[in-house]
């Protein structure tokens, strides 16, 4: 008996249907059938461009990167070009992606689509790529979201069974296979879980606004552009080696001393946020007699080397109370306020995040094929800083804006959870659409 299940905040019907058989790629409908790509569309790839093809302006021409960008809708950056009239030629000649066609990334991070859903005119990499064209009799979106799934992802893990040399060829898409409804089903499918695609995207933009709105407000709070009302003492100048000083992490460590023991801080875990994420830590042997600089309350942790100037001096403040001992990765070292009378370690997770004091890191980063910022160097940096009152107050700010991003971002993992199990669930055909 079927049982008819209904979502009323979605306004979405579904019906519960049991009548399986097995196929090759596992239980599906009875009513579906299986086919293989090469059955529904054109597999191919592009002609070779070559180095000396490439030009200062003109027509993108995409990698396996940046199509991986732009199937997650970020900004390409650093874009190769190719002429118009290279382009051009190519068109004529051979063909060129067009709206409603399918880019598999080849390499890499295997089997990421890209649904081309406008008119852009762009050309791709071969090899890196493989090219879905003149699809027929399947919903192109429903086709799209197939290759986004655990199913699909298996797959082609199937294809290489533990080989280090993974890169998928056209002759090995040609037959993956996919589960084929009815293509009023299927544009249903494509239908339901555009939803939910459309509502992390709006999720994701205004996570974007609210962190650009961050920035500006950091960049004026922490400099004194903007005062707080009830505020307008003068700051203080404040030279870094003045009010504290660094210590190094850990050191004489191998491999074989990882993976068990106390808690440390790793490189990552700075790189990341303003504050130690304490649910990101990883463990160290410490023998009880070793010598080993340990992380206390209000310290600044810096990254000290990088094999770019960018990752180098980023900074996290630990505001952890609860653990009492805690190390920091090797690669890293601290910067200890000797009181927290001038500068508080709540101001000091942004004051030391801002884009004036990344600007001064930055010149200090030094090397040619890795760089490292010095610790005495550092502490010849000079900050300027507002009364404690006004430290507090503006940090109150920011973590409010802080927490409202934190909390979107969560909506936003709940949201591909939801995504994610509908999937599994409507492209194996375990709940079917009313169509």
């Amino acid at each position: 008996m079927n049982k008819k299940i209904t979502r009323s905040e979605e306004n979405l019907d579904f019906i519960e249907d049991r009548r399986f058989v097995y196929s090759s790629i596992g239980k599906i409908p009875k009513d579906w059938e299986i086919v293989t790509l090469d059955e529904i569309a054109e597999i191919t790839s592009s002609k070779r461009i070559y180095a000396k093809d490439y030009t200062s302006k003109g027509i993108p021409f995409y990698r396996s990167k940046e199509i991986i960008e732009k199937a997650k809708k970020k900004e390409i950056k650093d874009t190769i070009y190719i002429s118009k009239e290279k382009f051009l030629e190519l068109k004529n000649k051979f063909g060129v992606p067009s709206k409603g066609d399918l880019l598999i990334t080849a390499v890499g991070t295997l089997g990421v689509p890209y649904l081309v859903d406008d008119d852009e005119e762009f050309y791709f990499k071969d090899g890196n790529l493989i090219w879905m064209r003149n699809i027929k009799s399947v919903d192109k979106k429903f086709l799209y979201f197939y290759w986004n799934s655990l199913i699909m992802k298996k797959q082609i893990d199937s294809i290489f069974n533990g080989s280090s040399q993974k890169a998928l060829s056209i002759v090995r898409v040609n037959k993956l296979q996919i589960p084929k409804p009815d293509l009023k089903e299927q544009q249903k499918i494509a239908d339901i879980l555009s939803t939910w695609d459309r509502a992390i995207e709006l999720k994701e933009k205004l996570i974007d606004q609210k962190k650009q709105m961050k920035k500006g407000l950091m960049q004026k709070l922490l400099t004194g552009e903007v005062r707080l009302p009830g505020f307008d003492g003068e700051w203080e100048e404040i030279k870094l080696g003045n009010i504290g000083y660094t210590y190094n992490g850990l050191s004489g460590k191998t491999k074989k001393d990882f993976g068990e023991g106390k808690p440390y801080i790793p490189y990552k875990t700075i790189f990341d946020d303003y504050k130690v994420d304490t649910s990101k830590l990883d463990f160290v042997k410490i023998d009880p007699d070793e010598k080993q600089n340990k992380v206390k309350y209000g310290d600044v942790l810096f990254t000290a080397s990088s094999e770019t100037p960018d990752e180098v001096g980023m900074s996290s403040v630990f505001l952890d109370n609860d653990i009492s001992e805690i190390y920091l990765n090797s690669f890293c070292f601290g910067f200890r306020l000797n009181d927290f009378n001038t500068i508080l370690p709540e101001f000091a997770q942004y004051l030391y995040r801002s884009s004036d004091f990344r600007r001064k890191t930055y010149s200090l980063a030094q090397g040619s094929t890795r760089f490292n910022l010095s610790k005495k160097e550092l502490l010849k940096v000079k900050v300027k800083a507002p009364s404690l009152k006004e430290q507090k107050a503006v940090s109150k700010i920011l973590d409010s804006i802080k927490k409202e991003i934190f909390l979107l971002e969560k909506e936003v993992s709940y949201l591909r959870l939801q995504k994610k199990g509908l999937m599994q669930l409507l492209l194996t055909g375990k709940v079917r659409v009313k169509v």
